[in-house]
């Protein structure tokens, strides 16, 4: 019960917004940024949340942690679910007709994984960064959404945690045999960032 309570007490910190750097909506690009390098100057401020980047990374942690909370305490989903909502869309809104967050920010379905980065440039293009915490969002989506009882969201997550599987296996991680990279990189068993 003590560490129910300490979750409970430090995720209230920010879904009543008391963090140092608040959220802000981002009329621009629609979205639930950092006020932090708007009041710093500093791009790279929370991690250059401002500028999108890692959204994904960063509200996973959240979101697993509401799933968390919630399945021990159903009374606090009511009070904490719309905000996690939020977060779920700001990273992975499932419609196209929300006028306030665009379709899956931060998956690829094409590509069959998540992009790092934001709105920075890079001069070697965009990248994976983290496969292990772009599974870890799908995941905890996917556990919110079981909790919530959005069957939709929870499916939405299983599929994202398949496609990933897949992707994952044979262009990031990959096994000997593997057709889908040149023979000579195939040794080095994972890709880069």
């Amino acid at each position: 019960r003590l560490g129910l309570s300490q979750l409970k007490v430090a995720f209230a910190k920010f879904s009543t917004n008391q963090q140092k750097f608040p959220l802000v909506y981002d009329t621009a690009w629609k979205g639930l940024v950092s006020s932090g390098s708007y009041r710093t100057g500093n791009a790279g401020q929370d991690f250059g949340n401002s500028y999108y980047n890692d959204h994904h990374f960063h509200y996973a942690y959240f979101i697993h942690a509401a799933a968390i909370i919630a399945y021990l305490d159903p009374q606090w989903l009511q009070l904490n679910k719309e905000w996690v909502n939020l977060l779920v869309r700001d990273a992975a809104n499932p419609s196209t007709s929300d006028q306030y967050f665009p379709f899956s920010r931060a998956f690829d379905w094409y590509h069959g994984h998540s992009w790092a980065k934001g709105l920075f440039e890079s001069a070697d293009a965009k990248d994976e960064e983290s496969s292990s915490e772009d599974a870890f969002f799908a995941y905890a989506m996917k556990m919110w959404g079981r909790v919530t009882g959005d069957r939709s969201m929870e499916a939405r997550g299983n599929l994202m945690l398949s496609v990933l599987a897949r992707t994952l296996r044979n262009y990031f991680l990959m096994q000997d045999g593997n057709t889908n990279q040149p023979a000579a990189f195939v040794g080095n068993k994972v890709a880069g960032i």
